[in-house]
Parts: structure tokens; sequence; C-alpha cells
């Protein structure tokens, strides 16, 4: 399985993710976006499942609002910090493995400097982003949909990745050797929540 990866952080985007995972899915099909509120079978283990899907996706969509970068645990550490926490994994995995990644900036949020980002995900800021704002939100969502097209296989069509060799969502217009749309709204707990830390180790 190919697709889309949703990638947010608690409280910093939740409602955007819910939003982008509808149209998405409009366009797509179901099984062509992950969003771990709707796409997580129940009695599957959290953890290893939400791996596997991100294996399996082609591009990650990376939701940053204004607070991305200053949300806190409970000893007032930015979780961004913590290499376990889930939005830093699924980003540092998805460059590693050469994914389409793709920023998407909320409401004005900026897109964060290399200096305030870990090490493992510094190269984030190089790849191009896209908006989506309250005020543009169809414009916004439907060149979103344009972005990943040749990226994803349509509803009842055909992808056209194969003829993609210049992926210009490649940090410094590197060509990647896979397309990933992360597509993750986290709901482990509870509707609407998400646990923010995991143990990263064993199979990824």
């Amino acid at each position: 399985m190919a697709g889309a990866f949703i990638n947010y952080r608690t409280g910093d985007g939740h409602d955007k993710a819910a939003l982008l995972n509808e149209r998405l899915c409009a366009v797509f099909g179901k099984e062509q976006v992950f969003l771990d509120s709707t796409g997580l079978p129940a009695g599957r283990l959290f953890p290893p499942e939400l791996k596997r899907r991100l294996r399996e996706s082609s591009v990650l969509l990376v939701l940053i609002g204004r607070n991305w970068l200053d949300v806190r645990d409970a000893n007032g550490l930015r979780r961004i910090d913590d290499p376990d926490d889930y939005v830093r994994y699924e980003i540092r995995k998805s460059i590693k493995r050469q994914k389409v990644v793709l920023p998407v900036l909320l409401d004005g949020a900026p897109l964060p400097s290399p200096v305030d980002l870990p090490g493992d995900i510094v190269d984030l800021p190089s790849f191009q982003y896209r908006h989506l704002r309250t005020r543009e939100e169809a414009k916004d969502l439907e060149e979103i949909v344009r972005v990943l097209r040749p990226h994803i296989l349509e509803r009842g069509g055909s992808s056209n990745a194969a003829v993609t060799t210049n992926n210009s969502y490649a940090p410094n217009g590197a060509a990647a050797s896979g397309s990933n749309a992360s597509a993750v709204y986290n709901n482990h707990n509870a509707p609407g929540s998400r646990a923010d830390r995991f143990d990263a180790g064993g199979n990824e």
C-alpha cells in the first residue's frame, strides 16, 4: 500500500488534520490515506500498526501550526526535543527513507528554522511547503491535492508517479526514491487526543 500519512502535533492542528483527511479520502479513497483516528483497526497494537502504515506510505504531510515547535511536556521540555516524540519520529523516518515530505503551514504559521530543530530532522525546512488557511480553505486543499496526484493512486484511476523523475518535494531538489503522504490524526486514548511519546525501538 502507498499513500498519504498525515503527521500533526496534538493541540496544534488536529482539526486541520481531520479536514485534510476528509478531502484526501474523497479524492484518493480511504485506503490511500492514513489518519490514525480512522485508520487504525480496533484491536491492533498502536505503535506497531502506526510504524507499519508509515513504512508503507509514499508521502508524509507534516502539519505545522503556530505552536508546533513550542508544545511542551509535563516537565516543561519541548516535545520535539524528545527522540521518542511521535511527530519527530515520523518525520525522521520519512526523510531517512527518502519519501516525499510536504510541510503544510497552518493559518500563516512560519516554517521552522533549522537552528530550532533537532539534528535528525534539520532538513525539514528544505522541503517545499504549502499552506492550509481557514480563509482560503478550498483553494489550499485543492493545491495540496494537485501536488499529491503524481504520487498517489486516485480512486478508480492510476498514479503517474512512475514518470516523475524530479521530485521537487525532496530537500535541495534531490530526487526521492519513493513517495509518501503521511496522514496522521492521532487518537490513541480518546477522540481528538494523541499520545505524544512512544518507544521508538523494536521493529521500525
